[in-house]
């Protein structure tokens, strides 16, 4: 890729197991590629904290009196009890504005995200509405393909970074249609995590396809209108992931897939493919085929309850805690990681920083109001700057000499400079 800084030969010439090599100084400096401090990340500029309407699991103390470990630990120690304990320290749940946090923050761009999640939820709650009481399930079949095709219809068509049929749009909004209408399917149960787990993926996966197919009078007049990834769901459910040290299964994992587009220039913020380092993902033929979560890859992690007691939904972020550490023992460049924890046809964003655990008040998915809450939610994913997927920008890997790359902020007294340092495992 361009976009990697081109080191000489001598300079990576070595034993690869060589920490630091020296630091080239950069003469072109963004204000946001500087590393922030945690309170930089404007999170309380978006979050109502004031009393939340359900009562919270967690107990406020201050992080002086905190226990003495982290949420970012070791994935190698006993993962759940520990867990537990970091939940009931951290957790701050039933929050207004978690959503709020992967905006992007250009209200112009914002504006223009708002319409295109509006227009995939307007599309799903149609097919909501076909399933109707007493309808034979050959006239619901032609009812839902005849609303898909005149939805498409409305659309771009299919392009490079579509993967989906007007068949295989059909086959996955039965499946989650199970999920958002209650009753409609006998053999369904909503209390079945299993039963949970494909129609989950599917909407996830139907919501990315329909990112980078917008209505044909939505088009984007600029790069910031267009999506720079597709945020989709793994294939394999209730799996344990590549890389895991332990034997704890994942329900469900979420991945980034970068777009790319002709009009990105050499260095643009938008190289995602080394942001997202990943030694497994360059070794593979065609990153977006993978189907098996890898804690070197996951963006997000996903946690399925059949109810919304609290119990469950305690145990519930004890387990997306749990998943963090994996994705943060593999990712160097993770500043939080974001989470979804469902019970039954509700769902909670979540966020697991390296101190803090922030929950929101439930999206009811067999609600159109619910519905378009979290669709919402994973369509500014796709559009939203790096920082708020929770990556750290100035951390990437360098795929010509395999080696990472950090950008540290200098001083002087004149202005703000950069020093990249290169480094190997």
């Amino acid at each position: 890729n361009s976009s990697d800084t081109d080191l000489s030969d001598d300079s990576m010439d070595g034993k690869t197991d060589s920490v630091l090599i020296t630091p080239v100084k950069s003469s072109k400096v963004k204000p946001e590629d500087t590393v922030p401090e945690m309170g930089d990340l404007s999170i309380s500029d978006n979050i109502n904290t004031s009393t939340p309407s359900k009562p919270s699991y967690g107990h406020p103390r201050s992080l002086s009196a905190a226990p003495k470990f982290s949420l970012s630990g070791s994935q190698q120690t006993d993962g759940y009890a520990e867990a537990r304990s970091q939940v009931n320290y951290y957790l701050k749940d039933n929050i207004d504005g978690v959503q709020a946090i992967a905006k992007h923050s250009d209200q112009t761009t914002q504006q223009f995200v708002i319409k295109q999640a509006e227009s995939i939820a307007e599309f799903i709650d149609e097919l909501v509405q076909c399933v109707k009481p007493g309808l034979g399930n050959a006239e619901l079949e032609n009812e839902l393909k005849a609303t898909i095709a005149a939805q498409l219809k409305r659309r771009s068509p299919a392009g490079r970074y579509t993967e989906k049929t007007d068949t295989d749009m059909f086959n996955s909004a039965v499946r989650f249609l199970k999920w958002l209408c209650p009753g409609s399917d006998s053999t369904f149960s909503k209390t079945n995590e299993k039963h949970i787990y494909p129609c989950f993926v599917e909407l996830i996966n139907f919501v990315a396809e329909l990112v980078v197919r917008p209505l044909l009078d939505q088009q984007p007049t600029s790069f910031d209108e267009k999506p720079k990834r597709l945020v989709r769901s793994y294939r394999k459910t209730d799996v344990k992931p590549d890389n895991a040290e332990g034997r704890r299964r994942i329900d469900m994992a979420l991945k980034c897939d970068a777009l790319h587009y002709n009009n990105m220039s050499d260095d643009d913020e938008y190289d995602e493919d080394s942001i997202q380092f990943s030694e497994e993902r360059l070794k593979a033929k065609d990153g977006r085929n993978d189907e098996r979560p890898n804690y070197s890859r996951i963006f997000a992690v996903v946690e399925v309850k059949p109810d919304t007691s609290a119990a469950n939904i305690e145990k519930g972020f004890a387990q997306l805690v749990e998943y963090s550490k994996g994705v943060y023992w593999n990712q160097h460049n993770r500043r939080f990681i974001w989470g979804l924890v469902s019970g039954g046809s509700n769902v909670k964003a979540c966020i697991l920083g390296p101190n803090f655990l922030l929950a929101s008040q439930f999206m009811d998915v067999t609600t159109a109001a619910g519905r378009l809450e979290l669709i919402g939610f994973l369509v500014n994913w796709s559009f939203c700057e790096l920082p708020k997927l929770g990556y750290d920008p100035t951390i990437r890997f360098n795929r010509v000499h395999k080696c990472f790359t950090i950008d540290m902020a200098d001083s002087n007294e004149s202005k703000l400079t950069q020093t990249t340092y290169y480094l190997r495992k």
